[in-house]
């Protein structure tokens, strides 16, 4: 059981493989190339915790426990240098004469040793070594150095001999994988996969500024280049039920694997791109699902885009820890690349990501917790903290609790906020610098008031217009208290915060259906409340049941996901792109409710129906909507009301 938790390596090719042997194949063989990949940083961690197990990383190299010949080297770092490995170490020598109880004419030598290695696979035992072919020595201060006689004798003849008694073992990620294949082959396949497993083998090693990269390779009787001539039929009931299953375990292995990159000191470069990967992962599907346009490989194209944006911000973090776990983090990153590999010189659909190597993955990162991919609407909040939010979402409940009599009137005048439609200079400088039956209670879940009090009254809707209004623009401020978003922007947000309710819901938290109080849901069943909040896109970020049944909470998500798509999105990139057309009032709150409502790529998306005039009818109805807010005319809410 130890040795299956340290490492199951690449198991994601059998599928593959498996794929490349069908029944009609001819008797030529072929090799294909597998990549083990060990970055710089992970091959330190490999090498600490093996061989630098003292405190601060270091080792003992001579201890002649005379209290006068001692030497101590710690925390090695790994680059590449002219064809060769460099490995940087610091040094601790004292030397000199014992002599009973004392030491005659001590030495003592503090500094650094570049050693220049050689890395030579061992094909026959499957093992990494290295041999030192040169080196320098440097003081304190990494300044190069001439030491005495004495002292280079010392480095030559002990730490060359340490590090090249430094070995990486390979075997355990060949046997794991042939014993991984050997188990899951097919009846009928069982003497081709045997061929194929007994050929595999390491290949040649190359050394890249970035890492040391072995060949896996693997023969087998052919590879075939299939292209699908024709659309795919569509998918049955019992394909489609297939499908979701699948992909919510996808979509359940794809937190399981960003959770293990809590506590990890991540920038926001590293959080954009989990943003981004997580939510476009997400509206894909749902989108894909929604028009019957999803097909049975989604999972393995999503699993392909997925790691090759985050394996970089994976290898950063998980592969510089050294620790028990680290074989386990080679493993994963090994067999994903495995997988990518494949994909691009076998034949791609038809691989199927079964559950069951979903969870053999999830083990290689999950430290020895238990994995079990369950698809559950319970909120993470270290994927809060991942994504760079509060690990709750705070919320008020005071604002909107009085009846609608007691709201002022609604004013019809012009917006008279600081930051004024475009083209004016304040925003461009921003770029720059019924029933009350009500059958369901949920302690702790509810507002202040039972539900039956935010419905929309049959006659004279606007006090109900004024409150909802003041309670969105509450949470509005709530939310900019706490935001790094520009004071310039701050208007202009709280307009496109109550335009994106207006559009979404017409103000709606509650419907009465069958006699009942109930949540707002969208016609495709997906997206609920005030906001429309998705619970599949933003499932794990936020509460769902309070989405469904607490205004105040569902007002306070929308109010965040607006914020993050105008603040770490909208703004930055329309300023990278540096195009004047794009610095209005009206493009940005086109842009972002364009992400609001299908998630990241829709930034793109959206300025290319710009370029071409050819708008959603989405996004004109919502221009309408956020023209009417900047004027002032919120009250005609009522329209959509009655």
């Amino acid at each position: 059981m130890a040795r299956m938790k340290r490492g199951i390596f690449l198991f994601f090719g059998v599928s593959a493989f498996l794929l490349m042997l069908p029944a009609a194949l001819s008797a030529q063989l072929k090799t294909v190339t597998l990549p083990l990949t060990v970055d710089y940083p992970l091959l330190k961690s490999l090498v600490v915790h093996h061989a630098f197990t003292g405190p601060g990383k270091s080792a003992v190299v001579l201890d002649e426990g005379d209290g006068c010949n001692f030497i101590r080297v710690s925390d090695p770092v790994f680059s590449e240098a002219g064809g060769l490995l460099r490995c940087e170490t610091r040094v601790l020598i004292q030397t000199g004469a014992p002599f009973r109880d004392d030491c005659l004419m001590p030495v003592e030598w503090i500094g650094y040793v570049v050693l220049l290695v050689e890395p030579r696979l061992d094909p026959e035992n499957d093992r990494l070594t290295f041999h030192t072919k040169d080196s320098a020595v440097y003081d304190q201060h990494h300044r190069p150095q001439v030491v005495t006689r004495i002292v280079w004798d010392l480095i030559k003849t002990h730490i060359y001999d340490y590090i090249d008694g430094i070995t990486v073992d390979l075997s355990l990620p060949l046997d794991e994988l042939k014993s991984f294949i050997a188990a899951v082959s097919p009846e009928g396949l069982t003497g081709r996969v045997e061929s194929m497993l007994e050929s595999l083998r390491l290949g040649k090693m190359h050394l890249t500024p970035d890492a040391v990269r072995i060949d896996i390779l693997a023969d087998v009787e052919a590879v075939f280049d299939i292209e699908r001539k024709e659309e795919p039929p569509p998918l049955s009931e019992e394909d489609l039920e297939n499908v979701i299953e699948s992909w919510e375990t996808w979509d359940a292995f794809l937190v399981e694997m960003l959770l293990s990159l809590a506590e990890k000191p991540l920038t926001e470069a590293d959080r954009q791109i989990i943003f981004e990967t997580l939510l476009d992962t997400r509206y894909r599907f749902t989108t894909e699902l929604n028009d019957r346009t999803v097909e049975k490989d989604i999972v393995r194209e999503q699993f392909m885009d997925a790691w090759t944006r985050l394996s970089p911000v994976f290898r950063d973090h998980l592969g510089a820890e050294s620790s028990r776990f680290t074989l386990g983090y080679l493993a994963f990153f090994t067999a994903a690349d495995a997988l990518a590999a494949l994909d691009r010189i076998g034949p791609a659909f038809g691989i199927e990501i079964s559950r069951e190597g979903l969870i053999r993955l999830g083990r290689l990162i999950s430290r020895e917790k238990p994995v079990l991919l369950e698809y559950d609407l319970r909120l993470h909040p270290e994927l809060r903290q991942i994504l760079g939010l509060e690990t709750s979402l705070s919320y008020d409940e005071t604002e909107g609790t009085e009846s609608f009599e007691d709201t002022a009137p609604l004013l019809e005048k012009e917006n008279s906020g600081f930051v004024p439609s475009m083209p004016r200079l304040n925003f461009l400088a921003g770029f720059f610098t019924g029933t009350r039956a009500w059958a369901e209670t949920r302690k702790g879940i509810l507002n202040a008031a039972d539900p039956a009090d935010w419905l929309p009254p049959n006659e004279d809707p606007e006090p109900y217009i004024r409150r909802v209004n003041r309670l969105l623009n509450h949470a509005a401020a709530a939310l900019l208290k706490k935001s790094t978003l520009h004071r310039v922007y701050h208007d202009f947000y709280q307009r496109l915060v109550v335009s994106t309710a207006w559009q979404e819901s017409c103000f709606r938290q509650f419907v009465v259906k069958k006699g009942k109080v109930t949540y707002l849901i969208s016609y495709n069943n997906t997206s609920v409340g005030l906001m429309q909040i998705n619970r599949r896109v933003w499932r794990g970020i936020y509460e769902i049941e309070r989405l469904m049944w607490n205004i105040h909470y569902n007002a306070a998500a929308g109010c965040e996901i607006l914020e993050q798509y105008l603040n770490r999105y909208a703004l930055v990139k329309i300023k990278g792109l540096k195009r004047k057309d794009l610095m209005t009032e009206e493009a940005v709150a086109g842009l972002v409710y364009a992400m609001y409502n299908g998630g990241p790529r829709q930034f793109h998306a959206y300025l290319k129906r710009k370029d071409q005039k050819r708008y959603y009818l989405s996004d004109r109805l919502f221009m309408e909507k956020f023209r009417a807010t900047t004027k002032g005319r919120v009250s005609e809410v009522k329209d959509c009301l009655r």
